[in-house]
């Protein structure tokens, strides 16, 4: 059965800081389930993150 991770457990196993986290995800740089208000990371999802991500361009 697969884990689900919280924003802390996520960002603990990550080793980056939890609003770093939260960013990556307001941004849609790492995927995540919703479950009403509560957010919730797989070991997939947290896989997703060190995929090399698009280059966008800057102004």
């Amino acid at each position: 059965m697969a884990r689900d991770y919280t924003y802390a457990e996520a960002a603990a196993k990550l080793r980056i800081a939890e609003t770093t986290l939260r960013r990556w995800v307001s941004k849609g740089r790492i995927p995540c389930h919703r479950l009403g208000r509560k957010v919730r990371f797989t070991d997939e999802d947290l896989a997703a993150a060190y995929k090399p991500a698009p280059a966008t361009a800057r102004r």
